[in-house]
């Protein structure tokens, strides 16, 4: 019933388009002053609580909106939507060809924005493209997710907020943090704790291996408040300064 009402709320917003943007690159100095900065390969549709749409392009940094009505993330081969603050599908694995919105999204920035009426027939498109794959998504079969695979997607999600706790995700799966911490040591895991900083640690590694980022960028980026220490975390798990796999 949830996917059939945001395919609702779609149609209405291709009816009557509402206010559109692009999220553009900051910049180094922005990082240091938006609040929960983070970066993704995906990209994010997402319509903010005044009712505007934002884009957010691949590799761009960009802060937590907040709650919003919803926001869509996509990959290549994954979907992530969050609708009426919950998520209905958190990195969703899709089959190819199914997802079409990462190529009219990447046609959609290319527009200038003089050529209103082209910008404005790729962003219906892109709309009729989110509401088609939900439904195809809801209707799919899906393989049970077992408890553990839903809390380390769930910290995947939520690995750039810096104040992201284990009451956070034992909230969201629904049991306590207790038991949450013993699951994660039955699957080998040191603690949820020690799983969000290993998550925290590849992605930074990700950042730096692309070139694009200062060291403080990446620990920025993902979710340290102390570059000292992400430095020697960084050196704990990988044996070597975040410094030196900077390309």
């Amino acid at each position: 019933m949830d996917i059939e009402l945001f395919g609702k709320h779609i149609e209405d917003l291709i009816r009557a388009l509402p206010a559109f943007a692009v999220i553009g690159n900051p910049g180094r100095a922005a990082l240091r002053n938006e609040y929960n900065p983070h970066v993704h390969a995906s990209w994010e549709l997402k319509e903010l609580a005044s009712g505007e749409l934002r884009l957010v392009p691949p590799g761009t940094p960009h802060e937590t909106t907040g709650i919003c009505p919803w926001s869509l993330e996509a990959g290549a081969d994954f979907v992530t939507l969050g609708f009426e603050v919950r998520f209905h599908f958190l990195n969703r694995p899709v089959e190819y060809g199914i997802n079409l919105l990462p190529e009219l999204l990447a046609l959609l920035v290319r527009v200038p924005d003089d050529a209103m009426p082209l910008r404005e027939q790729l962003l219906r498109s892109a709309l009729v493209a989110a509401g088609t794959l939900a439904a195809a998504l809801e209707r799919a079969p899906k393989e049970p997710e077992d408890l553990y695979t839903l809390a380390v997607g769930c910290l995947k999600r939520n690995y750039y907020k810096r104040e992201y706790s284990v009451d956070d995700l034992a909230a969201f799966t629904g049991v306590t943090p207790q038991y949450l911490n013993r699951l994660f040591h039955r699957h080998g895991d040191a603690g949820v704790r020690r799983k969000l900083i290993e998550i925290r640690l590849e992605k930074a590694r990700e950042l730096l291996e692309s070139g694009h980022y200062l060291v403080s960028d990446a620990a920025r980026l993902t979710g340290w408040s102390c570059p000292f220490y992400f430095c020697n975390s960084f050196k704990r798990h990988y044996g070597v300064p975040p410094v030196s796999v900077r390309k």
